[in-house]
């Protein structure tokens, strides 16, 4: 199970052109930032580091995991025995939907972690929680990108769709993690970007935009950052986002959505009276890049119904986009409904992963489908081309669309728009030559005649192309040679001298 998020689920099949970017624990960051007691967090360490924190003898080790990534949390849990019997587990996570995960712990926090813990350590809980710093860099072409702030602003939602394990291990509640949207704007404006001419932020939560009044609030304050303005990108609903007009959206920041459209014939209330092909175009056509999830393995999927599914993906044209199976877990009303007919199989945990079928199809047997789902990925990087040049195309859009726009916001926006798409510009030639179809090297022939038809090329960006072919082969080699490499570790201490 990779690090990742982009590599491992989105761009999987796009070689040297995938997004790279490592997702460190995040909610570990955000319990240690709001306990008073002295407290390490370690991401990705190696057994040496860990075995040495261990022996500076803690009272607590808190480990994070989902269902995959249990098998690792048993070994880690048998280290700790060994190494440092007197320290206390305590496990929390997804992964905590597996029963059998409490006879590896002293404790197991199956609920909101920072007020977990406060009870443990028998501190004050508090009403309101503190925000930590957390900066990611995506990488494109071993190049790294402007910082991200990644700001967990809310636990659970209350959709509660039928597969979301995250919705129902908060039985369908959503916990605020952030009061409002002021703290959220100031929290935003408080972090040091450094040269960056805007402010670059990840929104953690299932379904930000579902509080309507939150996003108003966040478009009164954001839409005051003009000098250096604020785009954010979260996870969502078409269902959320439809109850915003599109300056609404412009006004609050919106620079990217995440949201599930699972199949064409899918009947989630979040899908409901939504015309999806034209809310995607509006969204993509004034610079919002759209990552969608397709869902494989409904009882109605045979090899048609998968065809009929892929090709209406295809047709939304998404700057990216997520395949995964159908995938009953623990605790949810699918896997419930798949136990009670006997439909589940012995799948080792690490499986988990939404690569690996986990009940009986009535249309495919598992190797089959598990085969269909990387050959999908495959064929959307075939047919609409790498992520990184479809995103140039919305940010194309969206300064054709603002860039005369009557407000401000909107003109500084579209400048943004247009300093991504000339970053982006360098790497054209390379996409052309290494396209993976013909259809797909006139697409990115088209973007670079695009771009240099709305702005003229700065010669420094186009003596950038010479490094571009060397940058696409160390890539490749790289990732050739570390096809599954080991994150680099990362450390961070609070209150070390309390």
């Amino acid at each position: 199970m990779q690090a990742e998020m982009y590599n491992s689920q989105v761009t999987l099949s796009q070689g040297a052109f995938s997004i790279r970017a490592v997702c460190t624990g995040w909610g570990l960051e955000f319990i240690a930032a709001n306990l008073y007691a002295p407290t390490t967090v370690l991401h990705y360490p190696t057994l040496r580091r860990l075995k040495r924190e261990l022996a500076k003898g803690y009272d607590y080790i808190g480990i994070g995991f989902a269902i995959c990534t249990f098998p690792k949390t048993i070994e880690i849990c048998n280290l700790v025995r060994r190494v440092a019997p007197k320290t206390k587990i305590v496990l929390g996570g997804y992964g905590t939907v597996l029963k059998e995960c409490d006879q590896h712990a002293d404790h197991v926090c199956r609920e909101e972690g920072v007020q977990f813990f406060k009870r443990l350590l028998k501190e004050d809980e508090i009403g309101e929680f503190k925000l930590p710093v957390i900066i990611r860099k995506l990488k494109v072409l071993s190049v790294a990108t402007a910082p991200e702030l990644i700001i967990p602003a809310g636990l659970g939602c209350s959709r509660g769709c039928d597969f979301c394990c995250t919705s129902h291990f908060f039985d369908r509640r959503y916990i605020p993690l952030v009061k409002g949207a002021k703290e959220i704007h100031d929290f935003i404006c408080s972090v040091d970007v450094g040269k960056s001419t805007y402010r670059d932020v990840g929104i953690i939560d299932e379904d930000f935009l579902l509080d309507s009044g939150r996003g108003r609030e966040l478009a009164y304050w954001n839409s005051r950052e003009v000098e250096k303005p604020i785009l954010f990108s979260c996870l969502t609903s078409l269902k959320s986002i439809a109850q915003y007009s599109t300056e609404e959206l412009l006004s609050m920041g919106l620079a990217g959505v995440w949201v599930g459209i699972e199949s064409k014939k899918a009947t989630y209330a979040k899908l409901r009276h939504i015309d999806i092909p034209a809310m995607i175009r509006e969204l993509q056509g004034t610079g919002i890049n759209v990552l969608t999830s397709l869902i494989l393995g409904y009882d109605w999927h045979d090899s048609s119904a998968v065809e009929a599914d892929f090709q209406y993906l295809l047709s939304l044209k998404p700057a990216l986009s997520q395949l995964m199976l159908y995938s009953p877990c623990p605790q949810t009303p699918l896997y419930e409904v798949m136990r009670e007919s006997g439909r589940l199989l012995d799948v080792p945990y690490h499986h988990y992963d939404g690569f690996h079928l986990l009940f009986k199809h009535p249309h495919f047997s598992a190797a089959e489908i598990e085969k269909l789902i990387v050959r999908l990925f495959e064929r959307e990087y075939e047919e609409l081309g790498p992520c990184i040049f479809r995103v140039m195309e919305v940010q194309l859009n969206g300064f054709e669309r603002l860039r005369e726009s009557d407000n401000s916001l909107f003109r500084r926006r579209a400048l943004e728009q247009k300093r991504m798409a000339i970053d982006l510009f360098p790497l054209l030639r390379v996409g052309i030559a290494k396209a993976p179809s013909p259809r797909v090297k006139n697409y990115v022939k088209g973007l670079r005649d695009r771009a240099e038809s709305l702005f003229p090329i700065p010669l420094s960006i186009r003596a950038r192309q010479i490094a571009v072919p060397w940058l696409y082969h160390y890539t490749d080699w790289r990732n050739r040679i570390f096809p599954n490499a080991q994150p680099a570790e990362e450390i961070t201490r609070y209150r070390q001298n309390a």
